[in-house]
């Protein structure tokens, strides 16, 4: 325990010193500062330039280690070293195996924990190598049922595909798991990302699509997709398998960087998805001016802290839960 305790110390300070050593610059951002009017600019290095509206993005609140959940989620942008790490892995595309769970299936492709699994996952909503309604995500129309006549039988047998597409599937599985305490992995998924599914009508998702904002759209999606995971095939398991590891090693690394902002700090954080879980790239605080270097780096290394501790807890929960699936 004293051991992991002491590895969690140095990784902290080191990523505070790498912080303060203008570590943003590697990553392609040449200026970040925090503006008067709810907006933060960021400069790339390559002279494009961004503005984020701080209400639009994701906030992480005072008291974060406060624990509720048994994953930490955050929407953050796959890292370069998370990437190679999946492309060295030498894994081909497969048509077979012996996946009998989506989770398994993707943890052996692209490695990394829970967090990884869903970003994964987001991204490739996001971009259209995975679709919910692919051919090989629908069910085939037949007349056959099981005997005895089990609970999944019920709630599946009118579904057009292999998760709840429609809104008003996805409603009633959403509202029977809640009544049965089966929420599972959706009490992880951000609060956010379930009140827009629930709140999306069939229509405004194809104003969503029709109008390309997928990153909303993917956000129903995931939601619908987790809903389904328990009823996926080995075929449909295959597919989603393959469309991620498609997108990830099709990953866009000039793709816009992601934002998060600490509210207990008043300051916005780069931060990328790596092996090991979230890591911050660069911070830039709401009140800069006024505040020493000195109160600067306190702040950073306290941040770095709740992001080491947040990682150590996702990998904890990662490992019970592989503990529990080879022991079935």
């Amino acid at each position: 325990m004293k051991y992991i305790i002491l590895v969690l110390s140095v990784w902290v300070m080191t990523l505070v010193n790498l912080i303060a050593q203008d570590r943003s610059r590697t990553f392609g951002i040449s200026e970040i500062k925090w503006e008067l009017d709810y907006q933060i600019f960021l400069k790339m290095a390559n002279d494009s330039s961004y503005n984020y509206d701080i209400r639009q993005l994701f906030h992480i609140p005072k008291n974060e280690t406060d624990f509720a959940t048994d994953y930490i989620y955050y929407p953050v942008n796959l890292g370069i070293e998370y990437i190679n790490d999946v492309n060295n892995r030498g894994d081909s595309l497969i048509s077979g195996s012996g996946y009998k769970t989506l989770w398994s299936a993707l943890h052996e492709s692209v490695g990394g924990g829970w967090v990884h699994f869903t970003n994964c996952l987001l991204y490739a909503l996001e971009t259209g190598h995975l679709s919910l309604t692919a051919p090989l995500m629908q069910r085939i129309r037949t007349k056959w049922k099981p005997n005895p006549v089990t609970d999944s039988y019920l709630r599946t047998k009118k579904w057009k595909y292999f998760t709840p597409v429609y809104q008003k599937e996805a409603e009633k599985e959403y509202e029977l798991r809640k009544e049965r305490n089966e929420l599972g992995d959706l009490k992880s998924i951000p609060p956010a990302y379930i009140e827009l599914m629930r709140s999306t009508s069939d229509r405004d998702y194809r104003k969503l699509t029709e109008k390309g904002e997928l990153n909303k759209s993917a956000k129903v999606d995931l939601v619908k997709l987790m809903m389904g995971a328990n009823f996926l095939g080995e075929v449909q398991i295959i597919y989603i398998r393959n469309a991620v590891l498609k997108a990830v090693r099709n990953y866009a690394v000039n793709k816009l960087p992601s934002l998060i902002i600490f509210d207990e700090f008043d300051a916005a954080a780069v931060m990328t998805l790596v092996p090991e879980g979230y890591q911050i790239d660069a911070v830039v605080f709401k009140k800069s001016s006024e505040l020493t270097e000195q109160e600067k780096h306190l702040r950073t290394s306290e941040m770095a802290k709740i992001i080491a501790k947040i990682n150590s807890y996702n990998h904890n929960s990662f490992i019970r839960r592989l503990d529990n699936y080879y022991q079935k």
